[in-house]
């Protein structure tokens, strides 16, 4: 009799969850999309070279498919991070220093007019202290209606240009984020999709675009959407290729977060994901350094080349690399800590996306938060990379 209430209540209480028990990282994901009005999400968590974790909730539009790991998204402004990389690697073959001038790859004299004496070097584009700014020149290029770049950078400068000498201030810049393809165009001589995807993409086994329509058939592309009332705010994949070609490096990367995780394996690693190499190591290191008064950067610019630097005042006990994107409704991330080889990646395609410090969004600074904490941080061990197994 007692051994059989014994059984009872052992059942009983294998079939109650436990005092105490910890919530599913699935859940807690769920939750915290659900708190901030998610219409769609993708997370990707590396360690070690490797993905080990992948969670999608949501659809790619309202009542349309659901999301999953290879749904591709506009990623924002972590374009212009994955772009740099194309560029590093043409500068390096083309011999092309960071504290060269602008206007010597794009072929015409590029100068602040307010400072006309001053050079505007590679190195303030990439940090942001060019004197660039976002004027009504780059919104009206947005919407199809742009004047060719060289038309900007000379007749139309004291438009585009701020009264900051170059060099001295950093002042983030969208319009200065997207001259990043038409350097890559000059100096490839070729279009900024067919050279991202020749010598970035295809090599990591990447899916991929800054036109996302050439990925039509190929990933499931998500919509752009204003929550909660759930209002289309764009569709990636009808983008016109009459943009013109500053447009497309600010914000227009569209890629999946599994795929976005093997970029920034290779940025943590050297340059290297799995059997490819993207960059030297040399040029990660330049990439990842803080750009303060180097070279022709004559103040503190706290960041890298087109790279941000997070620190543990947005994600508790890590300094993190990366960037973040926010455009139209949505919000994204990307971020990795190569002192122990991890990082996550978290893209959405319409969220309460209300910003944060430091261009981190408060959604994804919750969502960096939980998945280190609960993913990484628990059973983590570090593994040199180098290391013959």
């Amino acid at each position: 009799m007692y051994r059989r209430m014994g059984c009872l209540l052992l059942l009983v209480c294998l079939a109650l969850p436990c005092a105490g028990a910890a919530e599913p990282v699935g859940e807690q994901l769920d939750r915290v999309f659900e708190e901030y009005s998610t219409l769609g999400a993708s997370v990707a968590v590396f360690q070690n070279g490797r993905v080990t974790y992948t969670y999608t909730c949501g659809q790619i539009r309202p009542d349309g498919p659901e999301v999953t790991a290879d749904t591709a998204f506009q990623a924002g402004s972590i374009s212009k991070m994955v772009a740099c990389i194309g560029l590093l690697q043409l500068m390096d073959d083309k011999g092309v220093s960071l504290d060269d001038e602008l206007g010597d790859v794009l072929g015409y004299e590029v100068r602040n007019p307010y400072y006309p004496e001053v050079p505007v070097t590679l190195r303030q584009l990439m940090t942001h202290t060019a004197s660039l700014r976002d004027a009504s020149d780059y919104d009206d290029a947005l919407e199809g209606e742009g004047l060719p770049l060289e038309t900007l950078l000379v007749e139309r400068a004291r438009a585009v240009f701020s009264r900051s000498e170059p060099g001295h201030e950093r002042v983030y810049s969208n319009f200065g984020g997207g001259l990043i393809g038409p350097l890559i165009e000059a100096l490839s001589g070729i279009a900024l999709d067919d050279y991202m995807a020749r010598n970035v993409f295809e090599p990591l086994g990447v899916t991929a675009a800054y036109q996302a329509s050439r990925l039509a058939g190929k990933a499931p592309l998500a919509d752009i959407y204003f929550m909660p009332e759930a209002r289309l705010a764009k569709r990636p994949g009808d983008d016109a290729p009459a943009l013109r070609d500053y447009c497309f490096t600010a914000g227009k990367l569209t890629i999946s977060a599994q795929d976005l995780c093997k970029i920034l394996i290779a940025l943590c690693d050297g340059g290297v994901c799995g059997d490819a190499r993207i960059l030297k190591e040399s040029q990660v290191a330049e990439m990842t350094a803080r750009q303060d008064h180097i070279g022709s950067v004559f103040c503190d610019s706290g960041n890298g080349l087109f790279l941000n630097v997070i620190t543990d005042a947005e994600v508790p006990g890590r300094t993190l690399l990366g960037h973040g994107g926010k455009a139209y409704g949505m919000l994204c991330a990307a971020y990795f800590d190569p002192t122990d080889r991890t990082g996550v990646v978290m893209l959405t395609n319409g969220c309460d996306n209300r910003s944060d410090r430091n261009g981190i969004g408060v959604l994804g600074r919750e969502i960096l938060t939980l998945c280190y904490q609960e993913i990484i941080d628990p059973l983590h061990q570090v593994e040199d990379p180098f290391e013959v197994r």
